[in-house]
């Protein structure tokens, strides 16, 4: 019986230890398959079923963490365009995201491992090339919504060093300014970010000054190339994540001075650009 076969059987009862034990190499090594239904429907989700109901050993949480950190699964090719590849990469990243969150409850790993997977998860989001949300044929590779779902976790993990605030504002930062054009809900996973980062406690005023600072960025853009694509396409990603941003800290009526800075950028940018 093949993997999907298996997998498919398993998903209509109960899963055993025994169970994780055979299927956890191929599931592992098949984690980006380009075939949506074994991928999203069957690997992904029955990998969050076994970390959900604590069916992995310490020496499997761990093992399955280091493996989805290493150079064949969330660095895969890093740095391609247009290539399966990206798969592998993006269902790594959401893998980590689901140990890291059972982690928050368990408290496994040491402050030391949390760092070291904050280190390569920012790497892999800042070398990320393919930003494609949805794929025909194949479904959602996703990559920059699954890594804000993996910053989320790290965010929230209760040893998250806070002086790694900075780091993932950047890298938010980083995302917003890459060749992509976000139509895929990749803003609001994005904000979700910087939500936990409020909710965590981050400095106000630095969170004011990144804000300034991606709108300067963009009209840095503008100064250097005017009306360009480019510059539509950042102005696209960056107007439509502080639109987010804006109406999403509404709804949790706080920092209200972070919303007047969006609105008084949002604002102007409208006017630089329709005048009215």
């Amino acid at each position: 019986m093949d993997l999907k076969a298996r997998l498919k059987q398993l998903a209509q009862g109960s899963i055993e230890r025994k169970d994780v034990a055979l299927l956890l190499p191929d599931m592992i090594d098949h984690i980006g398959a380009p075939d949506p239904e074994l991928r999203d429907n069957l690997i992904y989700q029955t990998f969050i079923r076994i970390i959900d109901e604590n069916l992995l050993t310490k020496e499997q949480f761990r093992h399955m963490l280091n493996t989805c950190l290493d150079e064949h699964h969330l660095s895969f090719r890093l740095g391609e365009r247009e290539t399966d590849s990206v798969f592998t990469r993006s269902f790594s990243s959401l893998v980590i995201a689901g140990l890291l969150t059972k982690d928050s409850e368990i408290g496994l790993l040491s402050e030391e491992e949390i760092q070291e997977t904050f280190d390569r998860c920012i790497s892999y989001l800042k070398f990320e090339q393919d930003t494609r949300g949805f794929v025909e044929e194949k479904g959602w590779a996703h990559s920059i919504a699954h890594g804000a779902d993996l910053l989320v976790s790290l965010v929230n993990h209760p040893t998250c060093n806070k002086k790694n605030y900075t780091v993932v504002l950047d890298t938010i930062h980083n995302c917003l300014l890459k060749e992509a054009t976000y139509i895929d809900d990749e803003d609001e996973r994005l904000v979700f970010v910087t939500k936990a980062l409020i909710e965590q406690g981050v400095n106000e005023g630095e969170l004011e000054k990144w804000v300034l600072d991606v709108f300067n960025d963009l009209e840095k853009i503008h100064e250097k190339e005017g009306f360009s694509l480019k510059y539509f396409r950042v102005k696209f990603n960056i107007s439509t994540f502080m639109k987010t941003c804006y109406f999403q800290l509404g709804f949790k009526e706080y920092r209200n001075s972070i919303r007047a800075i969006i609105q008084d950028n949002l604002k102007e940018l409208h006017l630089k650009l329709y005048g009215a």
